[in-house]
């Protein structure tokens, strides 16, 4: 039978590792979920409605099960941060929504009278020199 190790001990050969390596970390610190929010409530989610619900006997299983959640997660179980959509119709909506439209290439500006459409956003006056205004000076 193999000998348990304890948690305690990985983590501080870990920690001596990322210090021997000089690896840069960033910690939340303790007892500042608010830190990662989004990190946070997935978590807790995950932790709720796939960890504590499973008794996993391989690593094997922990993967079938997990890969199971993930996708019911993504595909099947709405989100209320997403307007209750899941993820991938929320995905899918969103590139349907900022998709150019086929007239935006100009490809078929003889279609329209010739012109390509009007551009969405406003030119950027990157790099143009400023007009100068003169700005009275109360005396």
């Amino acid at each position: 039978m193999a000998a348990r190790i304890e948690p305690r001990f990985v983590a501080r050969a870990v920690l001596k590792w990322i210090v021997d390596q000089r690896i840069g970390t960033a910690f939340i610190d303790p007892g500042k979920p608010r830190q990662n929010g989004v990190n946070e409530s997935f978590n807790g989610k995950f932790r709720d409605e796939c960890l504590s619900l499973e008794w996993f006997r391989s690593r094997a299983e922990a993967k079938v099960i997990i890969e199971t959640w993930r996708r019911h997660y993504n595909a099947v179980r709405p989100h209320s941060s997403l307007g209750y959509l899941t993820p991938a119709a929320f995905a899918a909506k969103l590139a349907q929504q900022t998709a150019a439209p086929a007239t935006a290439t100009g490809g078929d500006a003889a279609l329209d009278r010739g012109f390509a459409p009007r551009p969405v956003a406003s030119p950027s006056h990157k790099g143009h020199p400023k007009q100068e205004t003169e700005v009275p000076i109360p005396s």
